[in-house]
């Protein structure tokens, strides 16, 4: 069986605090034939598949969208992440390509910051939101009108759409591992001519 949806059916039961039974009657099948189902024994027949999303208020378009982005899980090994170097400052990429699209998407990333470098807008803001947690060093962070020192072990979180700027006011390399979702549409890595 190549797609395995049963995990994904299941999960979306368990979050809706439903039985197999109660789910079964509402969609016209038996609670056996669910159970298989989310088992991966069987593969339910387009109309039982929108019949289990109907009671469980999900769309077809909405399942198939976020299945696709989430039953892939990506593993990259330390010396295969992808690293973009620009003046200043250095990404090592480290979430797969899998997470960065669809309804939940996300970038992960190993921030470093040389002395004095800085990263973002003052002007502009993106869509989204920013999780960072300094490994080593020290920076400010300018959102919109207010600046906010980190330091090692600190962590951070904001809406991504006020403008904000990281700076390294430090004397050593600032360093910190970074998320930002969603990552569609977005260049965190700035001018490639830099």
């Amino acid at each position: 069986m190549k797609y395995k949806l049963g995990a994904f059916l299941r999960a979306i039961r368990t979050e809706r605090s439903l039985t197999i039974k109660e789910v079964a009657q509402k969609a016209g099948v038996s609670s056996s034939l669910l159970s298989q189902i989310e088992r991966n024994r069987i593969s339910p027949s387009l109309d039982t598949l929108l019949q289990i999303l109907e009671v469980y208020g999900v769309g077809p378009d909405k399942f198939f969208k976020t299945y696709e982005t989430s039953s892939t899980v990506d593993i990259i090994k330390k010396d295969d992440r992808e690293m973009i170097h620009r003046k200043g400052f250095k990404y090592e990429k480290l979430s797969g390509r899998s997470q960065t699209r669809g309804n939940h998407s996300f970038n992960a990333f190993f921030l470093e910051l040389e002395p004095g470098a800085k990263r973002g807008d003052p002007t502009k803001g993106h869509l989204g939101r920013e999780l960072g947690i300094v490994v080593n060093g020290q920076a400010d962070l300018i959102y919109g009108d207010e600046n906010y020192t980190l330091t090692e072990g600190d962590s951070v979180s904001f809406f991504s759409e006020i403008p904000h700027t990281l700076i390294n006011t430090g004397k050593t390399h600032f360093q910190a591992y970074w998320v930002v979702t969603p990552a569609d549409g977005e260049d965190f890595f700035g001018d490639k001519s830099s």
